[in-house]
C-alpha cells in the first residue's frame, strides 16, 4: 500500500514537470514570436483626385490593409490608437516618426495616389522608426478603382522584401540532379531568390519539376537563416536510355520509325514520351494502311542506372478502303461526290499509287471539300457529318452522312455603300454570283475578291467588302448584298528593299510597277512580284505592306534572298544529229548587279560545230531599251553539202503597251557551202561558194506568261518581218513572215497544258533564189520531234532543200518529276509540214512522245523522244532530242 503511494506521487511529479516545462516553452515562443512580430502603423494617404478622393482614400487603405492581415509575422497597429495624433495635421515624414515612437511601431507607412484619367499612380514611403531613417520609395499603378487590389498586392509585397529580409529567399540549390541541369529547373519554378518565401509557390514548384518528367520523386528542404530562406530541391532522377530496338518492322523502315520517336538514346526515360511516340508509330502504320499494327515497348534494366526500351510491332494484314458510301444523300449521286474527294477506294494499281489507303486528315479534308461542293449549289443549309469507319479483315469501310436541306435559288443581287470609279452597274455584270442559277458560295468569295481589287486600284488599300446574304424560304432564294466601305485613300510612301548584297537597287526597282508617291494599287504590287521573279535572280521574293506615318500612307518591305546567276560547265551529250557532242559554257546572268548577261557557248558534235558570244544590256542609257550583241561561228555538215556560218548582230527592244515589245535587229552574215556531192540536187550546186545576207528584221511580241523558263499560265505571241538585201545589199534578197504562239493553262497538282503554233512564208526579191540554209525545214526538237529533214525534196535526187511555207503546232502536257531539283516531265504531240508553196492541212506530218526538262546548273536542258505516227518506208520509227537553251 505504502508503495502504490509513493508510485503515485512520483507520476504526480512528472506530470507537473512536464506541464510546467510545456509552459515555460510556450512562454519562450510567444516573446519570440512577440520579438519576430512587426508593428506597422498605416496612415491615410494623400489623394489627387478631381471627383473621386473619398473613394479612392478608402479604397487603398482598405486594400492594403486586408492585403498585410493575410502575414502572421506583420501586426497593423488599429487606426483608433493614432487618430487623435494625426486629426488636422499634415502627413509627412516628420509626423510618421512621431507617430510610430508614439505607438511603439516598428515602421510607418505613408504615401500618396494621383489619378489621371483612368490611370492610378501610387508612390509609397516606409519610414523604419528604430533607424529613423526612410527607406527607398515603392511606386505602383493601375487603371481603374478596380485595380486597387492588385496595386495593393505588389505594395504588400515590395514592403515585406525592404522590411522583413527573414522572409526572403536568400538562395535557391538543387540536389542530385546528374543529367538535368540545374538552369533548366530553374525555368519551371516560381521561387526566385530575392522574392517572398510561400508555402503556395513551393507546392507548385514540386509540382512543376516532377511535371518535367525527368524525375521518379522530388521534395523541398527549407532551413530558416538571418539572410532568409534557403530552399533546396532534392531530386531521384529517372534511369538513362542505352538502347532503342525495333522488332517485326517490315513496312515501315527503322529510320522512318525513329523520326516519329519523341525520346532518343542518352535521355532520361520519360513515360509519357514513350506512350507519344507509341501513338505517332500507329498513326504512321494507319496512314499506311496497316489499321490492325499492334505496337507494344517494354523497358528493360541493362545497367544500374541504364534501360533499354522495345519498340514490339506486329504490323498484321495491309487493309484498304473497300467502299466509300453515303447516307442521305438525294440530289447528287455517290459517284459524283466521291469524284469530289481525294480519298477513294482500292484500284487496280493500288499497289503501286497507293490509293485506297486510308488518311483520317484526308479523309477530314473531304468532309469538308464535300460541305463546300454543296454550299457552292444552292443547298445553304446542307451538313456533312464525320465519316463513319469501320473496319474487317477484308477491308475498310467508310459511311459519310449526308443532311441536304432545301436547294436555294440566286435571288436579288445589289452593291451598296461607298461608290467607286467603276458604275454599280458595270460591277454587278461583271459579278460571277450573277451568273450562277443557284446559291454559291465560291462565286460570292470570287466576287469578294474582284470587288476588293476594284477597291485597291482606286486607292482604297483598306477597302472592306462585306457579302450579306438574306435567304428567303417561301420562295428558296438567296438575296446576296455586297457592302462596300473603302476608308480612306492610300498612297505608297516608302519602297524599301532589302537583301540584295549583289543585285544593284535600280536593277530591282525598274521591274516595279509601283513607285513612291503613286495611288495605291494591288495589281501593280502583283505585277511587280511577276517581274521581278521572271528576272530569276532570286530563290525567295516577300512583298509586305505596312501602314506609313499616317492613314493615308503605306509603306511596302521588299525582301529578298538571292541566289548564283553565273554558270560554268564542261560536260559530254548526245544529240540525234551530232550523236556524241561536247559542250562548254560559261555566262553570267546577272554581271556585276547590273542586270546584264555575258554568254560564251561552244558546242563540238560530230556533224556540227557552235560558237557562241553574246552580251545582253536589258535596260541601255538607263531607259527600257533592251539591247543584244552577238557574234557567232556555225559549221554542220549536210548529207550532200557542208555548210560553215559566221556573223554579227545586233537588236533592240521597246516597250509599245502594255506587255507588248517592238524589236528591231541587224544581222551580217557570210555563209559558205562547200563540198558539194557529186549527187546533189541541182538547187544546191548552183549555191555553191560564199554569200553575205544582210538583214533588217522588226519584231512585235507579247509576253504575258508567269515565268520564263517554265510558265504555268498565260502566253506568248510574236509576229517578225525579216528583209534581206535591197538597199541593205549583200548577195541574198527575200523577205520573210513569221509568227508563233504559246499558250499555258495551269491544272491541279502543279501539271500545265501547253499550246504552240507556228506558220511562215518566205520569197524571194529582185529575181533571185531563196538560199537553201534559209528555207523551212521542219524536224527536231523545236517541231516535229522524232523526225528529221521534213520539206519538199528534189524530185529528181530525192535531197531536201525545203519549202517556202510551213505550219507547225504542238500540244504538250507538263508535270513535275522531281520539284526540288527543278525537273519536269512531258507528254507531246507535234503536227506540221513545209510546202513549197501553200498551206495544206491534210498534208501534216505527225509525232508524238515523252520527256524530261530539267532547268541544270549548265541551262536548260531537254531529253525527248519522239514517235513517228505516220512512219515512211525510208523513215526509222522515232529518235531521241537532245537540246540546251530555251525551252520553248
Amino acid at each position: 500500500m505504502e508503495r502504490f503511494i509513493t508510485m503515485s506521487k512520483i507520476v504526480i511529479l512528472i506530470k507537473a514537470a512536464v506541464f510546467l516545462l510545456a509552459l515555460l516553452l510556450l512562454i519562450h515562443c510567444q516573446q519570440a514570436f512577440a520579438e519576430d512580430l512587426k508593428k506597422i502603423v498605416l496612415l491615410p494617404f494623400d489623394v489627387h483626385s478631381r471627383t473621386n478622393t473619398e473613394n479612392l482614400q478608402n479604397a487603398i487603405y482598405k486594400g492594403i490593409t486586408e492585403e498585410f492581415a493575410k502575414t502572421k509575422s506583420i501586426q497593423l497597429i488599429e487606426r483608433s490608437v493614432f487618430a487623435k495624433s494625426i486629426e488636422g495635421r499634415l502627413i509627412d515624414e516628420k509626423l510618421a516618426f512621431h507617430v510610430g515612437k508614439e505607438t511603439g511601431a516598428n515602421y510607418v507607412i505613408i504615401g500618396s495616389l494621383s489619378e489621371f484619367g483612368k490611370q492610378l499612380s501610387v508612390d509609397v514611403r516606409v519610414i523604419d522608426v528604430k533607424a529613423e531613417r526612410t527607406l527607398p520609395g515603392i511606386f505602383a499603378q493601375g487603371r481603374g478603382i478596380e485595380s486597387i487590389g492588385p496595386i495593393s498586392a505588389q505594395i504588400r509585397t515590395n514592403i515585406l522584401i525592404k522590411i522583413a529580409a527573414d522572409m526572403r529567399i536568400a538562395k535557391i540549390e538543387f540536389k542530385d540532379n546528374r543529367k538535368i541541369e540545374s538552369s533548366a529547373i530553374s525555368q519551371v519554378i516560381k521561387s526566385a531568390r530575392g522574392n517572398l518565401f510561400s508555402e503556395a509557390d513551393l507546392s507548385s514548384d514540386i509540382k512543376a519539376i516532377y511535371k518535367m518528367g525527368y524525375f521518379d520523386d522530388v521534395a523541398a528542404d527549407v532551413v530558416s537563416t538571418p539572410e532568409g530562406q534557403i530552399i533546396t530541391f532534392i531530386v531521384k532522377e529517372k534511369p538513362l536510355i542505352a538502347e532503342i530496338k525495333f522488332k517485326g518492322n517490315k513496312a515501315i523502315d527503322r529510320g522512318e520509325i525513329e523520326g516519329a520517336l519523341t525520346f532518343k538514346v542518352r535521355q532520361l526515360l520519360n513515360p509519357e514520351k514513350i506512350v507519344t511516340s507509341i501513338e505517332k508509330i500507329k498513326s504512321l502504320y494507319d496512314n499506311k494502311g496497316y489499321y490492325n499494327a499492334e505496337i507494344a515497348h517494354t523497358v528493360e534494366k541493362v545497367r544500374e542506372k541504364d534501360i533499354r526500351v522495345t519498340i514490339d510491332i506486329t504490323e498484321n494484314e495491309r487493309l484498304y478502303i473497300k467502299t466509300i458510301s453515303f447516307e442521305g444523300n438525294r440530289a447528287f449521286t455517290d459517284k459524283e461526290l466521291k469524284n469530289m474527294m481525294t480519298s477513294e477506294e482500292k484500284g487496280f494499281f493500288s499497289f503501286i499509287t497507293d490509293s485506297g489507303i486510308l488518311k483520317r486528315d484526308q479523309l477530314k479534308q473531304d468532309a469538308g471539300k464535300l460541305n463546300a461542293f454543296y454550299l457552292n449549289h444552292g443547298f445553304i443549309n446542307a451538313q456533312v457529318g464525320d465519316p463513319e469507319i469501320t473496319y474487317d479483315k477484308k477491308g475498310i469501310y467508310v459511311k459519310i452522312p449526308i443532311v441536304e436541306g432545301k436547294q436555294f435559288k440566286v435571288g436579288k443581287v445589289d452593291i451598296t455603300g461607298d461608290t467607286l470609279t467603276v458604275s454599280t452597274s458595270e460591277l454587278l455584270n461583271k459579278l460571277k454570283i450573277n451568273k450562277k442559277i443557284f446559291y454559291d458560295r465560291e462565286a460570292i468569295i470570287k466576287d469578294m475578291e474582284y470587288l476588293t481589287q476594284v477597291c485597291n486600284d482606286d486607292g482604297y488599300a483598306y477597302a472592306d467588302v462585306s457579302p450579306r446574304t438574306h435567304p428567303q424560304e417561301k420562295t428558296q432564294t438567296v438575296d446576296v448584298i455586297y457592302n462596300i466601305k473603302k476608308g480612306n485613300q492610300v498612297y505608297f510612301h516608302r519602297i524599301t528593299i532589302t537583301g540584295n548584297t549583289k543585285t544593284r537597287d535600280k536593277v530591282i526597282r525598274r521591274q516595279l510597277a509601283i513607285v513612291e508617291g503613286d495611288l495605291y494599287s494591288s495589281t501593280k504590287l502583283k505585277k511587280s512580284y511577276t517581274d521581278l521573279t521572271r528576272l530569276r535572280y532570286f530563290e525567295e521574293i516577300n512583298f509586305q505592306t505596312e501602314k506609313g506615318p499616317d492613314e493615308t500612307l503605306t509603306d511596302v518591305n521588299i525582301n529578298i534572298k538571292e541566289k548564283p546567276t553565273g554558270m560554268f560547265s564542261i560536260g559530254a551529250g548526245y544529240s540525234a544529229v551530232d550523236h556524241a557532242m561536247l559542250i562548254a559554257q560559261i555566262s553570267q546572268h546577272n554581271l556585276f548587279g547590273r542586270g546584264q548577261i555575258l554568254s560564251l557557248k561552244a558546242n563540238l558534235g560530230e556533224v556540227s560545230s557552235m560558237y557562241e558570244l553574246s552580251f545582253i544590256e536589258p535596260w541601255l542609257f538607263d531607259i527600257p531599251l533592251w539591247s543584244k550583241f552577238e557574234t557567232w561561228n556555225y559549221e554542220r555538215e549536210y548529207d550532200s553539202y557542208d555548210l560553215a556560218s559566221k556573223g554579227v548582230g545586233m537588236t533592240f527592244g521597246y516597250p509599245l503597251w502594255e506587255r507588248i515589245i517592238g524589236y528591231i535587229g541587224y544581222k551580217l552574215v557570210t555563209n559558205d557551202v562547200t563540198n558539194i556531192e557529186d549527187t546533189a540536187s541541182y538547187y544546191v550546186k548552183e549555191q555553191e561558194g560564199e554569200t553575205t545576207t544582210s538583214m533588217l528584221s522588226l519584231t512585235l511580241a507579247r509576253d504575258v506568261t508567269d515565268d520564263l523558263m517554265f510558265p504555268s499560265k498565260g502566253s506568248k505571241i510574236s509576229a517578225t518581218i525579216d528583209y534581206a538585201g535591197g538597199i541593205l545589199q549583200g548577195d541574198t534578197s527575200f523577205t520573210r513572215y513569221g509568227v508563233r504562239s504559246a499558250w499555258f493553262f495551269p491544272l491541279p497538282m502543279e501539271t500545265v497544258i501547253g499550246l504552240y503554233g507556228k506558220g511562215g512564208y518566205i520569197h524571194a526579191n529582185e529575181g533571185k533564189e531563196v538560199p537553201i540554209y534559209e528555207r523551212y525545214i521542219l524536224g527536231g526538237m523545236n517541231s516535229l520531234r522524232g523526225l528529221r529533214d521534213v520539206g519538199p525534196k528534189d524530185p529528181a535526187t530525192g535531197d531536201v532543200i525545203g519549202g517556202l511555207t510551213m505550219l507547225s503546232f504542238s500540244f504538250e502536257f507538263i508535270f513535275p518529276l522531281i520539284k526540288n531539283a527543278g525537273m519536269k516531265g512531258v507528254l507531246f504531240y507535234d503536227t506540221g509540214n513545209a510546202w513549197e508553196s501553200g498551206y495544206h492541212f491534210n498534208d501534216l506530218r505527225q509525232t508524238a512522245g515523252v520527256g524530261i526538262r530539267w532547268y541544270s546548273p549548265i541551262g536548260p536542258l531537254r531529253l525527248e523522244y519522239g514517235y513517228v505516227l505516220d512512219k515512211k518506208e525510208d523513215e526509222s520509227a522515232g529518235r531521241w532530242e537532245f537540246s540546251i537553251g530555251m525551252f520553248m
